[in-house]
């Protein structure tokens, strides 16, 4: 299962799953995305196709057993995008799990950061939680976070054809969509689109918690029964893009 970060995420957060869907046979390969934790020092993809391409050649190699993607929030965002392409490629996933994120026909909600001056997206930022008060504080933490964020949430906002994503035949797959009970910015009654987007099985599942619901519930066990197909060898490097 190849997990894809939220804006500003990386691939610390799917880590504790490791040993956890390790004993039901499935590998969990995170996938760090540049200017994120590991790579910090280099420049961060602002780009939607360059960020699309970067991802299917990290993945290629890994692609010759079943498999799934895992996206959440911008993650969910590029997991559905990505799918495609490797359908169209000879190589679809299995299973897509998309977490904390609208359907595609629906608008971003990254859309609103467009032109917003450092305070007002650092407001922003925080309404979305996951961030602590005390780093909140610090200058130096934004000085960091607000390049890395600003490139995020151009991809998070980046228009989808999204003829282009479904005509490849990229619904043939089954999708679950993990929301969070208490999430204002994509809640379950929204994310119950995405049966929209498969002609396969559709499962949706709500989590106690907001928008970050990952940090707080415990999601393995719904992996482990939703990713009853995809188990299979271990695929547990760290992917770079």
């Amino acid at each position: 299962m190849f997990c894809l970060p939220f804006a500003g995420g990386g691939a610390s957060n799917f880590l504790p799953w490791r040993a956890r869907l390790a004993e039901a046979g499935i590998g969990v390969a995170p996938v760090q995305y540049p200017g994120h934790e590991t790579r910090l020092g280099e420049t961060p993809l602002h780009a939607w196709e360059d960020m699309l391409a970067a991802l299917q050649e990290a993945l290629a190699p890994a692609l010759d057993r079943p498999y799934a993607l895992f996206g959440y929030s911008m993650g969910a965002r590029l997991a559905f995008a990505l799918a495609a392409r490797l359908v169209a490629a000879g190589t679809p996933p299995v299973q897509l799990i998309i977490a904390a994120h609208l359907p595609p026909d629906m608008p971003s909600p990254a859309l609103q950061a467009a032109g917003m001056d450092d305070e007002s997206f650092k407001a922003l930022l925080l309404q979305y939680g996951g961030i602590p008060v005390a780093m909140a504080r610090e200058q130096g933490f934004w000085d960091l976070t607000l390049p890395v964020m600003r490139a995020d949430f151009a991809l998070a906002a980046a228009p989808l054809d999204l003829d282009a994503y479904t005509s490849a035949g990229s619904a043939a797959y089954p999708i679950a969509a993990y929301a969070g009970v208490d999430d204002v910015h994509a809640g379950a009654k929204a994310m119950a689109g995405w049966r929209r987007f498969t002609s396969a099985g559709f499962v949706l599942r709500e989590f106690a918690g907001d928008h970050f619901f990952l940090r707080s519930a415990d999601v393995c066990p719904a992996l482990n029964t939703d990713l009853a197909l995809a188990r299979s060898a271990d695929l547990s490097s760290l992917v770079s893009v």
